[in-house]
Parts: C-alpha cells; sequence; structure tokens
C-alpha cells in the first residue's frame, strides 16, 4: 500500500462516515431508524475503533455545473474545487453519481481534470468514477486519468447486465485489472446496487481483495443499509466509506477510513468533524432524510448555487431534470445553518 498519498495516514484509529455520492434520478432509504449515541464520542471510545492502514478523509463528490449550451462550466467547476479544498476536504472525486458521471465523455473528463488541477489540487488527491460496462471503455477512462496523475479509481460494476453471479463479476474485475495493473492503481470497489442494479458482498469483496493485494483500496458503500456494511467493517486491510450519513452515529466506534460524499459540497468542513471526531449530527441526518426523497443529484447541484448565491447550478444534462424550486428554497436555509456561512 502505498503512503505518499497526502489524506493517507498509516495505523491511525478512525471514525466513519456516510458518503453520499448518491442517486442520480432516484430516492432511496428515506429515512434510517434513530439510534441514539450522544452528540460527541469521547476520545478514550474512539481510541478502541478498529485500527485502519489508512485514513482516507472526507472527498468530495464533485457536482457538474453547466453553461447555458450544456457544455461543462469549468470555470465554475475549478472554482468550486478550490473552494472545497479550502474548506477542509481532503480530496475531490470526480465523474461520480453526483457529478453526473454518466452523462460525461470522454472530453469532459479531461478538460475537468485539468481543470481541477490547474485550481491547485494535486491528482493525489483526487478520484475518479470508472463507469462502463465493456473493459475496453473501462481502461480508457483510467488510462486517461493515469495520464492526468490519478491513481485512485471509483470501480463500478457492469451495471447493464442485472443479475450476475458473484464468479461472473469477479471475472470483470479480474479483467479489468489485469488490464490497468501496469498503472499502479488503487481501486475503490463501487456498491450503490440502487442505481447499478449489481452488488459487490462482503465475500466477493474479500475474494476480490486477497486476489489482488495493494490494486484494492477500498470499497464505497453507498447502499445504506447496515446488513450491508457491518461486515465489512472488520476488513482492516481496506478504506471502508460508508455511504449514508445518518448511519454515523452506529458505525464511527468501530472504525473506517472517511467518505466520498455529495452532501460535502455543502458541508465539508461539517463532514471532516463527523469522521475525524465521530461527533452525532442529528440535524444533518434530518436533513439528508429530506434530500434523499428527492432526486439527489439535481437537488444538490441546485443547493450549491443557493449556498454560493450563483444562478445556473440547477442546470442538468438529459435525461435529469432540475430540482423542485421550492423544496430547494425550503432546504437552503437548512444548510446554510449547518454550515455557519
Amino acid at each position: 500500500m502505498r503512503s505518499d498519498l497526502p489524506f493517507q495516514r498509516r495505523l491511525a484509529p478512525t471514525c466513519i462516515l456516510r458518503n453520499h455520492c448518491q442517486l442520480s434520478n432516484m430516492s432511496v432509504n428515506a429515512s434510517v431508524p434513530e439510534i441514539p449515541m450522544p452528540d460527541s464520542i469521547p476520545s478514550e471510545t474512539r481510541s478502541l475503533a478498529a485500527p485502519r492502514a489508512h485514513l482516507f478523509g472526507v472527498s468530495v463528490a464533485m457536482v457538474t455545473p453547466f453553461l447555458p449550451d450544456g457544455s461543462v462550466d469549468l470555470d465554475r467547476f475549478a472554482d468550486h474545487a478550490a473552494a472545497m479544498m479550502s474548506r477542509g476536504a481532503d480530496g475531490l472525486t470526480l465523474y461520480g453519481t453526483t457529478g453526473e458521471g454518466a452523462s460525461l465523455g470522454p472530453s469532459d473528463r479531461a478538460a475537468m481534470l485539468d481543470a481541477a488541477k490547474d485550481a491547485g489540487v494535486a491528482p493525489e488527491r483526487m478520484t475518479v468514477c470508472i463507469a462502463a460496462c465493456d473493459l475496453e471503455t473501462a481502461e480508457s477512462q483510467t488510462r486517461a486519468a493515469f495520464a492526468g496523475g490519478v491513481r485512485r479509481l471509483l470501480l463500478a460494476p457492469p451495471f447493464y447486465f442485472k443479475g450476475v453471479d458473484d464468479e461472473s463479476l469477479f471475472r470483470w474485475v479480474s479483467e479489468y485489472v489485469s488490464r490497468i495493473a501496469d498503472g499502479d492503481p488503487e481501486i475503490i470497489l463501487y456498491h450503490i446496487p440502487q442505481v447499478t442494479g449489481v452488488h459487490f458482498d462482503a465475500p466477493l469483496i474479500r475474494r476480490i481483495k486477497d486476489s489482488f493485494g495493494d490494486a484494492i483500496f477500498g470499497v464505497k458503500d453507498s447502499a445504506g443499509s447496515w446488513d450491508h456494511t457491518a461486515p465489512l467493517l472488520p476488513m482492516d486491510d481496506l478504506a471502508i466509506m460508508i455511504g449514508d450519513e445518518r448511519l454515523l452515529a452506529r458505525a464511527a466506534p468501530l472504525g473506517g477510513a472517511g467518505a466520498i460524499s455529495g452532501m460535502a459540497n455543502l458541508v465539508p468542513e461539517l463532514l471532516h468533524q463527523m469522521i475525524f471526531e465521530g461527533r452525532a449530527m442529528p440535524e444533518m441526518d434530518r436533513l439528508v432524510d429530506d434530500v434523499v426523497r428527492a432526486p439527489v443529484t439535481p437537488l444538490v447541484k441546485a443547493l450549491v448555487g443557493a449556498a454560493r448565491a450563483e444562478k445556473g447550478w440547477d442546470q442538468t444534462r438529459a435525461p435529469l431534470a432540475p430540482a423542485d424550486p421550492a423544496l430547494v428554497a425550503a432546504l437552503a436555509p437548512r444548510v446554510k445553518a449547518l454550515s455557519g456561512r
């Protein structure tokens, strides 16, 4: 495991966070049962958390702003990237679910990576999402990341093919890794079955890690299911990023690595506290409850625009529709109260 990445800290006891790099045009898990927890977890309790070989921190699952003609607004994207890093983010994730990655072509991806670097974000602090069903495209996306200096990859499964068994999915991952292993990758397996319809479950994850070693960095668990998350937490040779902020208070004492979070577009400093201090945030939980009742990606984008007091952030690429303006107006003051900005 490489140790040169700025947000990778060895042998650090960690707290876990949910990410919410979430659903494009779907709502999911509208409520999670409340779990009574103190407002913060004492340091002596956190010291008992399962130790991890690395601490990922909070990586902002970047939203993608568009110009009126539908092209990526690279200036605004770069400005938002710099703002997120200045507000305490440990890194950025490009082209994920929150970033409408499935709507971005090769030229968009290359231009956005260059824009983030021009904004001062080191490639070592970036993760890029690899989302393709055919291995040729998956390799092409990966080679473009390598050419830009990025080695950390958020690998979605082959989402078009539903109902595949673990053996078939293992074979697909194996063929992918064999194609790109020369680039010294750090792969994060992306478990978001409510979008992909394909599962990375614990036994398969264990087999993939055992087979490919340091090429497999971790798992991003965005299912929002404690039953899926719990078996992953003892895997201390993997960075486990939790996919639902509302599970944080339950997961924090058990250890974890951090988050790739769509909500971090709004409150990166708060999510940083949740990871590094293990704080329970009931108001954050309530906000997430309301966000996931709507199509998440358009809503998060529009809330970014409201927080920045800028028009145009509500624009999406087809087939996504813009967020409901009334809902944005209702939630924006709560985001402001949480961020203190």
